[in-house]
């Protein structure tokens, strides 16, 4: 039977509103996922990742051509409980409808020999990752993929701009855990102990030298924990901290500085340092030429949008990067002219925005689908 229904922009918002009402953390979205099926009221090719339940891949076409289209559907902890502050509801709302309009032509879509693969992709802001989930676990789906394609919405984007922007666009996001062991004493005889916490605070000071010696990475620790009680010496303390690198090349180097300070600091004070360096997302990667393709075919199809190509790129990162690292993708940046940003406690998207991320999906089925 052919698929009949006609989406709505009504429909594209009551989808993200819905989907806000379920927000679930990374790996946990079993009620997010169980909304999407009955959405799509199609079978999917796949449920679930990683041994889990939540996470759904689709296809539309039985052609020999393949792309693929991606949306995360996971959330995050807020004071208000768990909410979609990083746009994720928007993204899904997008690639349903874009799914629906794309099943409403699937006849033009196998008959230009065509198919088009939707990923609702589970834990993008956890770890282990469900892109690197996907990656692992359908590696007869990826290499029949020629390109992929995902959106990213920016409150701080003028709403109705749109950027896409070649090369290297989201960093390279590592993580450091700074273990120091030092000698308890009591604070009276504090001058035969090894202070942890003394160490801890160089190490935070020698962390700050690196970032202002080295501009174009961001470092820095987040979280210190450390000492048993106020009247002794601190025999112990952990420092967690992140790292963004904008080249890969910037990793060995910043691998290198780190354990020379954790030596510098250990002469200095006598603690036992152990460093532990966490590879973490790659740098996501726009393929040049092909965005550059979609740059000048978004020109002549959306002329009542500005098109951005410059200056976007960001210190956050993006676990897309598994699958732009082996497949040629772009990710377009959607601007939502939204007050506050994203993963701020108030941070939602407008509607108006998330018509202009489904407007794109549908301009990447259109351009694949429909051209010669």
């Amino acid at each position: 039977m052919a698929f009949k229904k006609t989406i709505t922009m009504k429909h594209i918002l009551e989808y993200k509103k819905k989907l806000n009402a379920l927000a679930e953390l990374g790996w946990q979205e079993m009620r997010t996922t169980d909304y999407i099926v009955s959405a799509l009221k199609n079978t999917p090719l796949k449920r679930g990742f990683r041994n889990g339940n939540t996470g759904l891949l689709y296809k539309v076409g039985d052609g020999a051509e393949s792309i693929l289209i991606r949306a995360d559907i996971d959330g995050l902890k807020t004071a208000q409980g768990i909410r979609h502050t990083c746009g994720h509801s928007t993204h899904m709302a997008a690639l349903i409808g874009a799914y629906l309009y794309a099943k409403s032509i699937e006849k033009k879509i196998d008959n230009a020999n065509k198919s088009i693969f939707f990923l609702f992709q589970p834990a993008e802001e956890s770890f282990p990752s469900g892109a690197q989930a996907f990656v692992n676990e359908c590696d007869n789906i990826v290499k029949k993929i020629k390109q992929a394609f995902t959106i990213h919405v920016f409150p701080k984007l003028k709403l109705g701009e749109i950027g896409l922007q070649p090369g290297v666009i989201w960093a390279r996001g590592d993580y450091m855990e700074i273990r120091i062991k030092g000698k308890m004493v009591h604070i009276k005889d504090n001058l035969d102990g090894i202070d942890a916490l003394y160490a801890a605070s160089l190490l935070i000071q020698k962390i700050k030298s690196i970032q202002k010696n080295h501009p174009s990475l961001r470092m820095g620790i987040g979280v210190i924990e450390g000492g048993r009680q106020a009247n002794t010496v601190a025999d112990f303390a952990l420092l967690k901290g992140d790292i963004r690198l904008k080249s890969e090349s910037q990793q060995p180097l910043i691998k290198s500085l780190l354990k020379r300070i954790c030596s510098e600091v250990e002469k200095k004070t006598g603690a036992q340092i152990e460093l532990s360096y966490y590879d973490g997302y790659p740098t996501v990667n726009n393929d040049p030429f092909l965005t550059k393709k979609v740059i000048n075919d978004f020109k002549k199809q959306n002329t009542e949008y500005a098109l951005l190509n410059k200056g976007l790129f960001s210190y956050g990162c993006e676990d897309f990067a598994y699958i732009s690292s082996i497949v040629p993708s772009v990710t377009a940046f959607i601007g939502t002219g939204d007050k506050y940003d994203l993963h701020e406690e108030n941070c939602t998207i407008s509607d108006k925005g998330t018509l202009v991320a489904y407007t794109y999906f549908k301009f990447i089925i259109d351009r694949f689908a429909l051209s010669q």
